[in-house]
């Protein structure tokens, strides 16, 4: 009788055990489902980062991003785009009583380097190295100590990407600012997605 007792008792615990497991288990599943979900977020086509001095690190990246050695999908340039773009900028100007931007050439090979990067996904689309492109072009065209920066990307025409820029009171504030440099990059990759870049500088 006392063995049949003994058999019971133990009979209980191990069902309240198996009870228990079962219970932390399905707590477990439910918890990492909870925090499996993250909410999405879409890429915006259009960014600006205002006119920066040259002596403050504007680089506010605290991982370091390895760009990869070769490109992920082909892209070329489109220079034909990059004139259209330059024209639409300095009319605009023009209408606002503002000189017209001149070009240089060591910012129009760091604004094509930069929009051929993220044609090529080597980067993500945005201002990453912009600290280095401005410490290039200081050094490179003299005088210089201010930089600003704006980008794009879509199968957008020059009128649809400058309208855009002109529509958002960041960017319109680079091209209405007193710089007197600028220097533009089109990309075109293998997906048709242009990628635009306009430096300024004074």
């Amino acid at each position: 009788m006392k063995r049949d007792a003994d058999l019971i008792s133990h009979l209980k615990a191990f069902i309240y055990s198996i009870f228990l497991i079962s219970l932390f288990a399905c707590s477990n599943s439910r918890k990492a489902n909870e925090t499996s979900t993250t909410s999405g977020s879409r890429t915006p086509t259009y960014r600006t980062t205002p006119g920066t001095t040259a002596t403050t690190t504007t680089s506010t990246e605290k991982k370091v991003v390895v760009t990869p050695a070769t490109p992920v999908v082909n892209a070329n340039p489109a220079p034909g785009m990059e004139r259209d773009v330059l024209d639409l900028i300095n009319r605009y100007r023009k209408s606002k009583k503002l000189p017209p931007l001149e070009t240089n050439a060591a910012m129009e090979y760091q604004a094509r380097r930069h929009s051929m990067d993220m044609a090529t996904h080597r980067i993500p689309f945005g201002h990453q190295g912009l600290s280095f492109r401005m410490k290039y072009i200081t050094e490179k065209v003299q005088g210089v100590s201010d930089v600003g920066e704006n980008v794009a990307f879509g199968n957008l025409s020059a009128e649809a990407v400058v309208r855009g820029w002109l529509n958002s009171a960041p960017h319109r504030k680079n091209i209405e600012s007193a710089y007197k440099y600028t220097g533009i990059g089109v990309s075109r990759n293998m997906q048709n997605q242009l990628y635009f870049t306009q430096i300024f500088a004074k």
